[in-house]
């Protein structure tokens, strides 16, 4: 695939990962303050949830360094 079909991908990818980021974090800290983390039967689905969020971040800032920014 040629470099001037990918900028688009990644940008419109950007801004997927940011909104999913948002979605994720407002997750994050809900069931933080409704202390869902610290109970059993909860406990997987935070590290879930977690663990999406780090890897979201974690591919806007790969999105970024491959467009340049």
């Amino acid at each position: 695939m040629a470099d001037n079909n990918v900028e688009p991908i990644l940008e419109e990818s950007l801004d997927n990962l940011r909104e999913t980021t948002q979605r994720l974090r407002a997750t994050e800290n809900r069931m933080l303050v409704a202390g869902m983390h610290d109970q059993p039967h909860y406990r997987d689905l935070f590290v879930r949830v977690s663990t999406a969020l780090a890897m979201t971040e974690s591919s806007i800032v790969e999105a970024r360094r491959r467009l340049g920014n």
